[in-house]
């Protein structure tokens, strides 16, 4: 029995998610950025993580010519920069243009400011799974803060931005 489309969706948006903008840059300076709740950690050792790219849009296209991406991990300040790499807003075409950012060490993607932790990876494997590719990053780089115990992640859940509410 096949589930159906929109009850599927519907159960998986109970589930909450971190937000993170997932960025790519090529030697040529092309450069984009696209908002992932598909996000996740893989193993410790070595350091891998998964992000989920819908296939053959302009993020998948760039992640494989290049090979290596960037996870910039929001905090619920920042809905405005998950919306503008979601596409929606009044963003620029080139949704990095008007940003000041820090390059990552190893892959040269953006690290956008303000981010709680920040990631640099190079594609450990790519994973071809239903209308989606799965990329394992090995993780080459990090930055995170000292103190932990005041984070303020930006959540998605039941199709709407959510924040964490206390420790528990």
């Amino acid at each position: 029995m096949a589930v159906d489309a929109a009850e599927f969706r519907s159960a998986l948006g109970c589930f909450a998610s971190g937000v993170t903008v997932i960025t790519a840059v090529d030697d040529q300076g092309a450069e984009r950025g696209m908002t992932a709740s598909a996000f996740t950690s893989v193993s410790l050792n070595p350091p891998l993580v998964l992000v989920c790219v819908q296939r053959d849009n302009g993020m998948d296209r760039l992640l494989q010519r290049v090979g290596a991406f960037a996870v910039n991990m929001l905090g619920q300040d920042q809905v405005g920069l998950s919306n503008r790499f979601a596409g929606y807003g009044d963003a620029p075409a080139d949704r990095l243009d008007d940003l000041v950012v820090d390059r990552a060490p190893h892959s040269g993607a953006a690290w956008l400011p303000g981010a709680l932790a920040l990631l640099d990876c190079t594609i450990h494997q790519v994973v071809e799974s239903g209308d989606h590719r799965v990329y394992i990053g090995q993780v080459m780089a990090t930055r995170s803060p000292a103190d932990r115990a005041d984070l303020q992640p930006l959540l998605y859940v039941g199709g709407a931005y959510r924040a964490a509410g206390p420790r528990l």
